[in-house]
């Protein structure tokens, strides 16, 4: 028996959003005051990947295009009794961010290096380096 066995499970599925300049976008929810990424919880019918592109449109305004081959998870206790799990994808917007004001405070694009500092918690910054090297090795050769 592992630590989270009798706890209550939590999904959650979200997206690192990036930029044209390879900023990563962060949002400051209201709740909790923390910086993180966009993300929420499966509505019926959903896969894991259409809740993130949700998730991303409702909390920002932004549609969002996934990138295929990037995925990661995280799992903490957010509370006592609860494991939850977060599913991370990667993905792409060009768009103007509109956020929702009953969520989210506010948000802004960052370099990596800023992005990393201003992140709350320690797995989501694991997760954005794990983007971060992701976009180093193969979003780079498309630069050219």
């Amino acid at each position: 028996m592992g630590r989270y066995s009798n706890q209550t499970k939590e999904k959650s599925y979200g997206a690192v959003i990036i930029n044209e300049k390879k900023e990563f976008l962060l949002i400051r929810h209201k709740n909790g005051e923390h910086w993180d990424f966009p993300k929420g919880h499966k509505e019926e019918g959903e896969s894991d990947r259409e809740t993130a592109v949700r998730e991303v449109l409702e909390e920002t305004g932004l549609i969002v295009r996934l990138i295929d081959g990037f995925k990661e998870k995280t799992r903490y206790s957010p509370k006592p009794g609860v494991d939850k799990t977060v599913t991370y994808y990667l993905g792409f917007s060009m768009g103007k961010v509109t956020i929702q004001e009953e969520e989210i405070m506010e948000y802004e694009y960052l370099p990596f290096e800023e992005a990393l500092e201003k992140i709350t918690f320690n797995e989501s910054k694991e997760v954005i380096r794990a983007a971060k090297q992701f976009i180093d090795t193969y979003l780079q050769a498309n630069d050219d």
